[in-house]
């Protein structure tokens, strides 16, 4: 006969739970409190040293930050100083891009009006008109609109009410393909030549920095104003001016004879003047009469 097998006795364990709470303490922490509470108190030479170690540190950290202090308060007029020469520096070369701007513009109407008088016929002085007006050349008076753009109201620390090159270019973009003739953002004619771009954290229209709130002009036909305020582009802006994400300043308004400037003239790519001749060409004489 086979002896029947032993069962091995069954071992129950102690809930780790129940454990934990009763002896909170880890052993090793109770060991080293137990160790230190056994070993004798240090010496009085010994304390005294740690505590004037102590507040020597204390006295060190706090001059080093009444050093900081002092300095961070005495270059402070130092740097309101720079900020304002800074401030100066840009106001003046606003003034004088303005200046220039205008300049720009007188001469572009002496070129046009001496042109004039080289045509002389008035049915091509009207054709070089139209020409100009369309692309952006001459200076243009007409009924349309104004697109008032603006950053939301945390847009220094949130991208996302920032007004980006992007923005622009959508709006411009809606208004040409609803039949603007003319636009201007800010002041600057568009041509077709002229780019709507992102240089850092700006935006230039050309070569000319642009500010917000951004004000966009167009003239059109009559209902330009009613066909871009029903345009989904207008519909998306609105949306946008209510998210929190967003939160644009966004504004559409109708207007009567507004004045587009006229755009500052690009430079050639491809047509060049002709070279003056060193000596002028003879007239036929009539033929050896």
């Amino acid at each position: 006969m086979t002896e029947p097998t032993r069962k091995e006795p069954r071992i129950y364990q102690a809930d780790f739970l129940t454990e934990l709470f009763r002896n909170p303490l880890d052993p090793a922490y109770e060991q080293s409190a137990e160790e230190r509470a056994a070993r004798p108190p240090l010496p009085i030479w010994s304390r005294l040293s740690r505590k004037v170690s102590a507040w020597v540190l204390l006295a060190a950290i706090g001059v080093l930050f009444a050093v900081a202090y002092q300095q961070v308060v005495r270059g402070a007029p130092e740097k309101e100083k720079v900020r304002a020469g800074l401030i100066s520096r840009i106001t003046q070369q606003k003034e004088r891009t303005a200046l220039l701007a205008t300049q720009a513009e007188q001469l572009q109407d002496d070129v046009a009006r001496l042109r004039e008088q080289a045509l002389g016929d008035p049915s091509k002085i009207n054709q070089s008109r139209q020409i100009e007006a369309a692309t952006g050349m001459r200076r243009v008076t007409g009924d349309g609109l104004e697109v008032r753009l603006a950053d939301g109201p945390d847009a220094a620390v949130n991208k996302g009410h920032r007004v980006i090159d992007y923005d622009l270019q959508l709006l411009v973009n809606a208004l040409w393909f609803l039949g603007a003739e003319a636009i201007s953002i800010n002041g600057h004619r568009l041509t077709a030549l002229t780019p709507i771009r992102k240089g850092g954290e700006a935006i230039y229209v050309g070569d000319a920095l642009v500010v917000g709130p951004y004000q966009i002009s167009a003239i059109g036909p009559a209902k330009l104003y009613d066909d871009f305020s029903k345009s989904d582009t207008a519909k998306l802006y609105r949306v946008w001016q209510e998210r929190p994400e967003h939160r644009f300043g966004f504004k559409i308004t109708e207007r009567e004879n507004l004045v587009l400037p006229a755009a500052v003239l690009p430079d050639l790519r491809y047509a060049k003047p002709p070279a003056a001749s060193a000596s002028p060409t003879p007239s036929p004489s009539g033929g050896g009469k």
